[in-house]
């Protein structure tokens, strides 16, 4: 990957998405869509008795940094959602996976999260509830691009060396790593941490989901028997 060559990978626009929103609120479409899928998700998951307490969006197009990448991260908020974190997370992937859904061009993304726990993000909004949650602050970033681009070559390096290693254990620990570093970015700087930037960098020019590919596709052959499995 030429760095050179990358995106300005720090956007900061003046106004919220107008494809999502009306001045400061969710478009009536737009939130009678989402509210849609959401059920529609939830019938999808099948799990009974499960309890919503709230339904939101939140992540780059619930503030001012989308960018043509930005998808909509709806969240189903249901109390103790971490007891079952494999079952949902198999789920929300497969559903993800199944259904190509979109609103006014933009990807939506549909996750179960824990009532409980503590979520980063430019904003917060409640569709359920139609108000703010949590308001985006409208003041560009004080990160720098060539920062971002500085830590985003870090994690490509940890990506590069664990795919040349073809061993499943090494590229998981990369993984975990890269996910931990993002995660503690998260926890100190919020959404706009220069460690959070730069993994969704490096998403969004696939380098993140060729090491999960990656990662699937070892395990694969570490438990399969034949000759199309060998390395």
């Amino acid at each position: 990957m030429n760095f050179q060559e990358l995106v300005q990978p720090i956007t900061h626009s003046k106004e919220l998405n107008p494809k999502l929103w009306d001045g400061n609120k969710l478009r009536v479409d737009v939130r009678n869509k989402l509210l849609q899928i959401a059920k529609h998700f939830e019938d999808y998951l099948n799990y009974p008795n499960l309890k919503i307490l709230d339904i939101t969006v939140s992540g780059s197009n619930a503030g001012y940094n989308y960018n043509e990448f930005s998808d909509i991260d709806l969240h189903l908020i249901v109390p103790e959602a971490n007891k079952h974190t494999e079952l949902f997370s198999a789920k929300k992937n497969q559903y993800n996976f199944t259904y190509d859904i979109q609103i006014n061009g933009i990807d939506v993304e549909l996750y179960v999260q824990d009532a409980e726990q503590e979520h980063h993000s430019a904003g917060i909004y409640s569709v359920l509830h139609n108000k703010w949650l949590s308001q985006p602050n409208p003041t560009p970033p004080k990160v720098t691009s060539s920062e971002v681009k500085s830590k985003a070559r870090n994690y490509a390096g940890i990506i590069n060396q664990a795919l040349r290693s073809s061993d499943v254990k090494k590229c998981q620990n990369a993984w975990e790593e890269i996910r931990r570093l993002r995660q503690a970015g998260l926890e100190t700087g919020g959404e706009q941490s220069v460690e959070n930037l730069a993994f969704k960098l490096l998403r969004a020019r696939g380098q993140v989901d060729k090491l999960r590919k990656y990662i699937t596709r070892l395990t694969s052959a570490e438990l399969s028997l034949g000759e199309e499995y060998e390395n």
